[in-house]
């Protein structure tokens, strides 16, 4: 990377790289057990989203070195990710020195589809993860909200059904490296780069459970597209997020 003279130096990665956790500190007391601490929980995908010693070898040097245009594309978790490339989050320093993308599975079953089987109904804790408000008729992609919002914004979208509140009270030092993402997402994406930015598309299917006579395939659930201009060295990268098609409004 030190010496390529490629505008976009695209990191085509097995596994992804962006970090996923939970506010669990900000657990209500009458919920559950104490959380023990100030720190964050964590997600043990096992991937470059957790080894931090070998992910921050890489992000150091392209820091040091003054590396423009690192993407970094992957896949391996079943799930859609938009976010920036980043050592550490806060309450460490955050530094993005880069974009980083996964793309949802076409048909693969994803944590989302796993949680509403195996997570019992009255377990305290499933308005976290596959929880839904006064006015939904199952269970919706909550987890989602949790990562990207944290626990308050779970907790409101259980009890008033409200996105726009549920978003309101977003922990802001959660998530800064995400723009997006959806655990119970199926499909694609589309890379398309150029010599001034970079975009990426994801395209997101229905739940693939049957066959579409459709020719073009069947409707959509939504489509959102990524666009990162070429940053200048000593400049962060930035993620301008578009809904094209449909509203992933628990991913955003």
């Amino acid at each position: 990377m030190r010496t390529s003279k490629a505008t976009w130096k695209i990191w085509g990665n097995t596994t992804a790289t962006l970090d996923m956790r939970a506010d669990l500190q900000n657990l209500p007391k009458e919920t559950a057990k104490p959380w023990p601490g100030a720190g964050y929980a964590t997600s043990p995908f096992g991937d470059h989203g957790t080894a931090y010693v070998e992910r921050g070898e890489i992000y150091d040097f392209v820091q040091a070195n003054g590396i423009t245009g690192f993407a970094t594309i992957a896949g391996d978790r079943h799930s859609f990710w938009a976010g920036l490339a980043a050592k550490s989050l806060p309450p460490k320093p955050f530094v993005p020195v880069g974009i980083a993308f996964v793309t949802g599975s076409i048909s693969a079953p994803g944590v989302v589809e796993a949680l509403e089987h195996v997570l019992p109904k009255e377990h305290p804790l499933r308005s976290l993860y596959v929880g839904q408000g006064p006015g939904d008729h199952g269970p919706q992609p909550i987890l989602n909200m949790l990562v990207r919002h944290g626990v308050r914004s779970c907790f409101e979208y259980a009890q008033s059904g409200d996105i726009a509140k549920a978003r309101a009270l977003s922990n802001p030092e959660l998530s800064p490296h995400l723009s997006f993402v959806d655990m119970g997402g199926h499909g694609y994406s589309v890379v398309h780069a150029t010599s001034g930015f970079i975009e990426t598309e994801f395209v997101c299917i229905p739940r693939p459970i049957e066959r579409s006579d459709r020719p073009d395939g069947g409707a959509l659930a939504y489509r959102v597209k990524f666009r990162t201009d070429l940053w200048k060295n000593g400049e962060a990268p930035k993620l301008q997020m578009q809904v094209l098609e449909g509203d992933p409004k628990f991913s955003v």
